[in-house]
């Protein structure tokens, strides 16, 4: 479907290591999530945010604790956004929050059905779309809040918020999401003396749905159900289960087909769609014919697609970011003055183009995506049996991610790092960091290479061509043929999902 969900499993110590970073949350996701349940898929919560300095011996931080403490101007905690007796600078962060949604509706329109807005906007509007988010940010004033967006948009592999244009920041970072930031605080409630009837009045931007489900009252159980209702959950096992599952269900899916021409013959629609292709190491070549044709592939490789101008247009506009994944081990052991936290994530690598190449976060597969383990009180004991927030039982392999190319530093340029290189960076990093030792897993089905994967991810266009978002959506069903896939939207199951029921509906499929 897209991206990084769907990337393979590696088992290291009978561990899988999934090579992305998938999570879903229940509103967003929940067609995933009958999916998961008709394959029998569990999950388990997703660790929070752990926020690292770099420096060695130093604790991980709560990412709103860092906020407050490094970065923010507020005087309290962000933990603390519900606390607002009296406090300015909180009752100002809600309100640039709400501001920001206002904003965001006024450009792409209320969250409805579907997450994609397929109403083309104005040419004013298309151009404040296409603006770098940071700066469209600067624009309305927001930047108090403009720290929130390293971690759920630049960390998350959806680019840089000085270069990202607006419209990829502003159809993820939506009031669902950010229900999922604010709603777990809740247990402040107490603390602040409020009613949850007054912070509903204030968190203006939460969505109806999200409303029905808040009980106005402030009652211990009330809000422990509430937070457990909007934390954000993985995949038990990996999201890669979710399709292998699937597929294992579903009648006549072969995964082992090869492609070799894909004919529609344009010119006369009353021919039927011819695609020849071969299967698994059988190279003989067979022709199937068929009434019409989706594309949910990658639509700047079709090299065996009749490519029609109207589609080329398009398709030669298309841009990717890379990412890097790399499976290291770090030994748990006293000499290692780098944190064990499951989730981390070093913010300063997050906030410009100048750290490309960087190591910005580090995942500790065990405690994420291994069956039978979950998160909570405890889950994370110290060497005296305390709850730090830490995990140190042993394992020592974590999956690290860089950011290896940007539309700002393409494949190709002077910016642009060897698999050696970036290899050579990471241990530079986490050495740095205060790890003692580093040293990479090789690639169980080739020993001889490293446990590295480059990823083309988030497909998407620059400023100057985001209309071909909208040129895409109204060239549906033109040759017969409907695209699929992150480059019709926005790189997310959740919103390829959504815009495939979109095409359903509208075509009435």
């Amino acid at each position: 479907m897209c991206g990084m969900s769907t990337v393979n499993l590696m088992q290291i110590k009978v561990v899988p290591h999934e090579m992305g970073a998938c999570y879903l949350t229940a509103i967003r996701h929940r067609y995933i999530l009958d999916i998961m349940e008709e394959v029998y898929l569990d999950t388990v919560p997703m660790p929070s945010m752990e926020v690292y300095s770099g420096t060695p011996g130093d604790a991980t931080q709560h990412f709103e604790d860092w906020m407050q403490t490094q970065y923010s101007p507020l005087t309290v905690q962000l933990g603390k956004w519900l606390d607002l007796s009296d406090n300015d600078k909180a009752t100002e962060f809600l309100g640039q929050l709400n501001k920001y949604f206002e904003q965001r509706t006024a450009l792409l329109g209320e969250e409805g059905t579907f997450l994609f807005p397929s109403r083309r906007p104005s040419p004013d509007a298309l151009q404040e779309l296409g603006m770098p988010f940071k700066k469209w940010l600067e624009k309305h004033g927001l930047n108090l809040i403009l720290p929130l967006f390293y971690e759920t948009q630049t960390s998350q592999g959806y680019g840089y918020i000085e270069e990202v244009p607006t419209y990829y920041a502003l159809v993820w970072n939506s009031k669902e999401l950010f229900s999922y930031i604010s709603l777990p605080k809740l247990d402040f409630l107490k603390v602040a003396g409020s009613t949850l009837e007054k912070i509903m009045d204030k968190l203006e931007f939460l969505p109806h749905q999200v409303r029905h489900q808040v009980k106005v009252e402030t009652a211990e159980a009330s809000v422990q159900r509430l937070q457990q209702s909007f934390r954000a959950v993985m995949v038990q096992g990996g999201f890669m289960s979710i399709w292998e599952r699937l597929a294992k269900k579903l009648p006549n899916v072969n995964k082992s087909i090869n492609i070799r021409k894909v004919e529609r013959h344009v010119e006369d629609p009353s021919r039927p769609i011819s695609i020849t292709y071969t299967e698994g190491s059988n190279t003989e070549a067979v022709t199937a014919h068929h009434d019409f044709l989706m594309l949910a592939c990658k639509l700047d490789d079709v090299p065996w697609l009749d490519t029609q101008p109207d589609e080329a247009d398009i398709f030669n506009s298309i841009h990717n970011y890379e990412l890097t994944t790399t499976c290291v081990s770090i030994p748990a052991s006293t000499a290692n003055d780098i944190p064990t936290t499951p989730h981390m994530f070093l913010p300063e690598k997050l906030t410009s183009v100048k750290f490309l190449n960087r190591c910005y976060v580090t995942r500790t597969s065990l405690k994420c995506v291994a069956p039978g383990l979950s998160y909570g009180p405890g889950s994370f004991p110290s060497a005296n049996g305390g709850d730090d927030r830490r995990w140190d039982q042993g394992d020592d392999t974590r999956v690290c991610f860089q950011y290896s190319a940007i539309d700002a530093a393409p494949v190709g340029s002077e910016q642009y790092k060897t698999n050696d290189q970036l290899y050579s960076q990471l241990k530079e990093d986490l050495k740095a960091y205060g790890a003692q030792s580093v040293e990479a897993h090789m690639d169980p089905y080739d020993p001889s290479q490293r446990l590295q994967k480059r990823w083309k991810y988030m497909p998407h266009f620059l400023s100057k061509d985001l209309g071909k978002l909208w040129d895409l959506w109204e060239l549906q069903n033109t040759h017969r043929t409907f695209y699929l896939g992150s480059i019709t939207c926005f790189e997310s199951t959740a919103d390829v999902h959504s815009y495939n029921m979109q095409l359903a509906d509208y075509y009435q499929l």
